[in-house]
């Protein structure tokens, strides 16, 4: 049944096709020339600039519900993003039932919207070898757009196996269940089954050596645009999700080789800037919208950045001023990496799939932390640390072993919170052989009685749940042979 789901995605994407040449196309016929498959790639093969699952933030310990009273005559819905994702927030099987399971949202968003770039990546590829070129200009720029199809080809078969598919662990890679794959850009009357975790992953890393031959040598044309550089420090995060530790570290070298800028807190503290902008200088790549400037509004939504994530900074951490911040005297606090305070609510860049200098050290120092490469991994790790911390108050890493693998962790918390990470990280981790994560997160849902707190119920996500994987949207299910993830329902494990 996999075909009719297949077939559904390919006529949204002939569908995005047609509007295309109708668009571009003079005679509204057919791809004339390469130019076409570039706009196709600009206008439907990237992400667009909406917010996709932004759900990521809320089901992960960065964020919590914000319960602080307020007296405000204009708060229309007190805990707005808690109540539209509340099957997210606490773990749910049926993640679009509302609390009371009267009200159902549509599941399958983000998974038609994903299928459907995959789609037009798949046509780009298909029609790009069949343009001509003229000159070196032109045969640059099939190359470029050869390689920019395969980075995001990659990169959303990336994005679907980690949302729905089991936490990568080599040594079951090759009957661990990932997500359908389909590669060709023509309509195919069959079945497209679950594939395993290893034809998954093996497709992403050929994808990303394609997009690394095509894009190497190729000028960016702006950060909207994948280059060589953003292909490389992908590959690095692919690798240390599949626990190859040496190529994790091998591709993180040949990013920052390629971009190693990093931002020191200590001169930017004169910017009116937000730290993550278009404009800086540690943006390798970015593209989709953003959520967290709405969502992190004390006024409306009732997410607050959560006191576990608030612990992590300690006394002399710029951090604390850029990334997040206590907004007022009534205990919120924001998240203002993306927005300054009293600007407006809007981002130039995304805040779920954003590649940044930063997380090449990062990668690398947790590379070389469990390739025993401590002196190492310490020295990458004081080399981003450097740049956040007061001068006076910095102080070189000295922890071994598994402490310093906390710390590595805790450094990529601290500095990666709100781009998109924190829930694929602690996942992986459940299944890391060097050190596994054995804790456990937990979030709240509370139920209010116009301003005041009705009850709040307490939900618990163990490190060996399986819940750690999304269930295949219910409406896919419903219509295609897909074998269903190992989710139950939740029930709190408190409600005061």
């Amino acid at each position: 049944m996999m075909r009719i789901y297949i077939i559904s995605l390919v006529g949204l994407f002939l569908t995005s096709c047609s509007n295309f040449l109708k668009e571009y196309s003079q005679d509204r016929a057919y791809v004339r020339s390469y130019q076409d498959l570039d706009e196709l790639l600009v206008g439907e093969t990237y992400m667009k600039t909406e917010p996709y699952f932004p759900y990521l933030h809320l089901m992960a310990d960065d964020a919590r519900e914000n319960n602080i009273p307020v007296d405000w005559d204009d708060v229309i819905d007190f805990n707005e993003y808690s109540k539209k994702y509340f099957g997210y927030i606490t773990w749910q099987n049926r993640v679009g039932y509302s609390v009371d399971k009267l009200s159902v949202k549509n599941e399958d968003e983000d998974w038609n919207k994903l299928y459907k770039h995959i789609n037009l990546a798949n046509m780009v590829l298909y029609s790009i070898d069949k343009q001509k070129a003229g000159n070196d200009d032109e045969r640059g720029d099939i190359r470029r757009i050869r390689g920019e199809a395969y980075f995001l080809r990659a990169a959303y078969y990336f994005i679907l196996v980690n949302m729905y598919g089991q936490p990568y662990v080599p040594s079951v890679a090759t009957t661990a269940l990932g997500v359908p794959v389909k590669k060709t850009a023509f309509i195919e009357d069959k079945a497209f089954p679950r594939e395993t975790l290893k034809v998954v992953y093996d497709l992403i890393v050929e994808d990303l050596e394609h997009a690394a031959e095509n894009l190497d040598g190729i000028p960016r044309k702006s950060i909207y645009r994948a280059n060589i550089t953003a292909v490389r420090l992908l590959q690095s995060r692919v690798c240390l999700y599949m626990q190859d530790w040496e190529n994790a570290a091998k591709y993180a070298r040949m990013a920052l080789e390629l971009q190693p800028e990093l931002v020191d807190l200590n001169s930017f503290a004169s910017s009116t800037e937000a730290f993550v902008s278009s404009s800086s200088p540690e943006l390798v790549f970015s593209m989709g919208g953003n959520s967290i400037p709405d969502m992190f509004n004390v006024l409306f939504s009732g997410i607050s950045v959560s006191e576990d994530l608030k612990k992590c900074y300690v006394t002399g951490d710029l951090r604390t001023s850029y990334f997040v911040i206590k907004d007022g005297d009534n205990g919120y606090w924001d998240c203002n990496k993306y927005v300054r305070l009293g600007e407006d609510y809007v981002s130039d860049v995304s805040d779920n799939f954003i590649l940044r200098t930063a997380e090449a050290c990062l990668n690398l120092a947790e590379a070389y932390a469990y390739m025993d490469k401590e002196s190492e991994a310490c020295k990458m790790l004081d080399h981003l640390r450097v740049n956040r911390f007061q001068k006076d108050a910095y102080k070189p890493t000295t922890v071994k072993g598994d402490d310093l693998i906390e710390e590595i962790r805790s450094e990529r918390r601290r500095e990666l919170c709100f781009e998109g990470h924190r829930w694929f990280d602690l996942r992986r981790y459940t299944v890391c052989e060097k050190k596994p994560f054995v804790g456990n997160i937990r979030n709240t849902y509370t139920e209010y009685d116009y301003y005041d707190v009705k009850s709040v119920s307490t939900y618990e996500l163990k490190a060996n749940d399986p819940a750690w994987t999304l269930q295949i949207p219910f409406e896919v299910i419903q219509f295609e042979e897909l074998v269903p993830n190992e989710r139950n329902e939740r029930t709190p494990i408190l409600t005061e």
